[in-house]
């Protein structure tokens, strides 16, 4: 699988699989419809849980920002 190009995209599909595991499912599908991706990413990302192009993680890391 390619490296993704479309840094906006791929920003919008951590986003969205960040909110899937935080509001479900409907709630990340619903980001990306709104941004118009493609309904095949949105379901090899989030439905069917596939690989992600230039995923930053594999799951969300708490910031540190809150510790002090």
């Amino acid at each position: 699988m390619e490296q993704r190009t479309d840094r906006i995209t791929a920003a919008y599909v951590d986003l969205a699989v960040n909110v899937a595991i935080t509001f479900g499912l409907d709630a990340g599908v619903r980001v990306l419809h709104e941004q118009k991706t493609a309904p095949a990413v949105v379901q090899r990302v989030l439905i069917d849980g596939g690989p992600r192009r230039g995923a930053t993680s594999t799951m969300p890391v708490p910031s540190s920002r809150g510790a002090p």
